[in-house]
């Protein structure tokens, strides 16, 4: 059931993102060909173009930022809407009737939603990736990615894919720990009669302080308990290691707690409008 479930969300979600995301494509492409046949040298100091080009750079990259910004808002916005909509008001009684467990019905939305949030960011970074074309060659790419490999080792002593992994999972948990968050405080919205919307809001804002004070005080704490250590020499990546880790570790507490609590809400205290 599980899988269904999946399949039906991305089907439902896919429908809103796959166009923007070809429009983003066309857009990129279209903003690269004015910058080519407009200003070739629009990423030197030596721009030439004429009044036409301008306006229709100026145009292209004000369309490119305005769709971006929409990109990353409607994923927030999907993200919010399918969890809520779909679990906590009229439609709620459709998907509470299903032979569906629980965690399903979350780890579900929580999976979809975090997939469109990756894809999000891929589909920003091949479209700065096309813009940036030509501007350099992808020897120059491979020569100066192999220098900062063999620079990083010769001065940390370790590979850089280490930090690179490690940075990629704390950014991974930490995208869970975000979407948990927002569907914690949606099921805590939810338990009250009127104004839900506002509660949730209210909800995140608490959570959202609750978290910086605890983080505050561990950032004093911590560098206290350990500041003979550094005072002893340890490498700055050493700490820049644990701080990431640590971070990630923290995430994964979060997440283990939004995600029970939203289970045992929607279990114990549904409250459907």
């Amino acid at each position: 059931m599980l899988r269904k479930l999946l399949k039906h969300e991305v089907k439902a979600t896919g429908r809103t993102f796959l166009p923007l995301y070809g429009a983003l494509l066309i857009l990129t492409i279209f903003t690269k060909v004015a910058m080519t046949i407009g200003a070739p040298d629009f990423f030197s100091d030596n721009v030439t173009t004429g009044p036409i080009a301008e306006i229709i750079l100026g145009i292209a990259f004000t369309l490119y930022f305005v769709l971006v910004v929409a990109l990353c808002v409607m994923t927030l916005v999907v993200i919010i809407q399918r969890f809520y909509k779909n679990l906590f008001t009229d439609e709620g009684y459709l998907m509470f009737t299903l032979p569906v467990k629980t965690w399903e019905m979350v780890f579900s939305k929580l999976v979809v939603g975090l997939m469109w949030s990756v894809v999000c960011g891929l589909m920003l970074a091949i479209s700065g990736f096309i813009l940036s074309l030509g501007s350099f060659s992808m020897l120059e790419v491979s020569q100066a990615i192999s220098a900062g490999y063999a620079d990083f080792y010769a001065q940390f002593g370790m590979s850089l894919n280490v930090i690179l992994f490690e940075l990629f999972l704390g950014m991974l948990v930490g995208g869970v720990a975000s979407i948990l968050m927002i569907y914690v405080s949606i099921a805590i919205g939810q338990l009250f009669n009127q104004h839900r919307i506002i509660a949730a809001f209210g909800a995140y804002i608490v959570i959202t302080i609750v978290m910086q004070i605890i983080a505050s005080v561990i950032m004093v704490v911590v560098p206290l308990a350990n500041l003979e250590a550094y005072m002893e020499g340890i490498e700055a990546m050493n700490a820049i290691q644990w701080l990431i880790n640590g971070t990630t570790i923290c995430n994964v507490i979060l997440c283990v707690l939004f995600y029970f609590g939203t289970q045992y809400i929607m279990q114990k205290h549904l409250n459907l409008e």
